[in-house]
């Protein structure tokens, strides 16, 4: 595994309690603020389509457009945060946010809502959060010590997910009983506030210098023949000159990615993990609806239930960590997918899916933390943000498709197979059950050997 050195321009990592690193606490509260109004806005946002919209097909086209551009800017996104100061990266993005929830705010006060307007708005938030994530990604191992990942991934996960999926959520299904461009109005001035804290935020933030040579891009290495890492941390150089700009700087990444079988491997595993269950989530508001019988405070508390499932992962993680491998910890989380929604699937009682919503929750936080602790510990930092750009891109970005899939596979059951708009609606979580359960099983005997070398 490749070390990391610490770069002059960001103050010096250290083992001290994570409440006592004061960049941790402005990071960490300017994430908490952009989920809490992020919670609302998802809230609120399937409730303004349900009352333009009751076609499905549609409906995934508004959330297709919020996941795309995962899809179109996780690479290139990945090659700025490796160029530039993430800091920078991150305060642009939280301005982005607040410019396009300010201008959504006034169509819905306006009453000048469509399905074409939802689908921009979205879209320019889905940039923001691109950029947004990605960076907080790289920003997390500059600032707490490499042996406290896992504790401050799993309380990051873990504060997103109380203020989105609680507070938000919660709150979203009772403030939009009250009035729908209340919840956009709060996002807004949470995306204004954590704007306002990642400016004060100390240090540069800047990538630190391939190891081979003086503190240059990328693309100028390249031009003289940069020695390329390679998956153990080593080098291969080139005989010749390669691509330059942002098409060679995107490649390395993937090409980091494809020499390393453990990381190849956990790249397939996002794919089809997402994909699946994108096109669950994209007609989630219908089940809720159709399948369960609940309205919108009941989605939100539904949503809250799960929630504090995925807390409790998000703080359980670093312990299980301790008494298994990473490899374990993924394969089980993967498996226990599989069954809760299969189980949410052949039912129709609210207290059944709400509680295989909660359990379903602790694996999901389970797995991705534990995985983006890989990636931060293992990857060094000159392309972090590329590698996990890659991985976003192979995950999120393949979120927008199985959005669209998900419509799709609903509206042809319904339409098309005569299933009904029950089973319809149900497809999708068997679907994610199917996948998740013999990926777990196709990955057993490849994850355990590679994990071995590198967790």
């Amino acid at each position: 595994m490749a070390g990391r050195s610490l770069s002059s321009n960001v103050p010096e990592q250290s083992k001290e309690k994570l409440g006592a690193n004061p960049n941790y606490k402005r990071l960490f509260a300017a994430v908490a603020l952009t989920f809490l109004g992020d919670g609302l806005t998802l809230t609120a946002v399937p409730w303004l389509i349900s009352g333009v919209t009751r076609d499905t097909f549609q409906a995934s086209l508004v959330t297709t457009a919020m996941r795309l551009p995962w899809l179109l800017f996780s690479l290139p996104i990945g090659v700025l945060i490796d160029r530039h100061s993430r800091k920078q990266i991150a305060v642009l993005s939280s301005l982005l946010r607040a410019a396009a929830l300010i201008a959504l705010t006034a169509c819905v006060a306006l009453n000048a809502v469509s399905i074409p307007l939802l689908m921009v708005f979205t879209f320019l938030i889905g940039v923001s959060r691109v950029a947004f994530d990605s960076t907080v990604q790289t920003l997390i191992p500059r600032i707490v010590h490499k042996d406290r990942l896992e504790k401050a991934n799993g309380q990051f996960t873990a504060g997103q997910l109380i203020t989105s999926d609680i507070l938000g959520a919660s709150l979203g299904g009772l403030i939009v009983t009250i009035g729908l461009v209340i919840p956009f109005a709060i996002d807004s001035a949470t995306a204004l506030l954590s704007f306002l804290i990642l400016l004060s935020l100390r240090g540069a933030f800047r990538p630190e210098p391939a190891p081979d040579g003086p503190a240059q891009s990328d693309s100028a290495q390249g031009a003289a023949g940069e020695a390329l890492p390679d998956a153990s941390g080593g080098s291969t150089r080139p005989g010749k000159r390669e691509r330059t700009g942002w098409l060679r700087e995107m490649s390395l990444g993937i090409r980091y990615i494809g020499g390393d079988p453990f990381l190849r491997l956990l790249a397939v595993m996002s794919v089809l993990v997402t994909l699946t269950f994108s096109g669950m989530v994209a007609t989630q508001v219908f089940f809720v609806q159709d399948v369960l019988g609940l309205d919108s405070l009941g989605f939100g508390v539904l949503l809250a239930i799960a929630t504090v499932g995925s807390v409790i992962g998000g703080q359980a993680v670093a312990r299980w960590r301790k008494r298994a491998e990473a490899n374990t910890v993924m394969l089980l989380s993967l498996l226990a997918l599989g069954v809760c929604y299969g189980i949410v699937g052949l039912t129709r009682s609210p207290y059944v899916v709400g509680a295989f919503y909660f359990l379903a929750a602790f694996f999901i936080v389970t797995y991705n933390v534990v995985r983006s602790s890989i990636l931060q510990r293992s990857v060094p930092d000159h392309l972090l943000g590329r590698v996990g750009s890659v991985f976003r891109f192979l995950s999120l970005g393949m979120g927008a498709i199985g959005a669209l899939l998900g419509g799709l596979v609903v509206s042809l059951g319904e339409e098309s197979l005569g299933l009904g708009r029950t089973a319809s609606l149900q497809i999708p979580y068997w679907i994610v059950c199917v996948v998740d359960i013999a990926l777990a099983a196709a990955a057993f005997a490849r994850l355990r050997a590679a994990g071995r070398t590198r967790i």
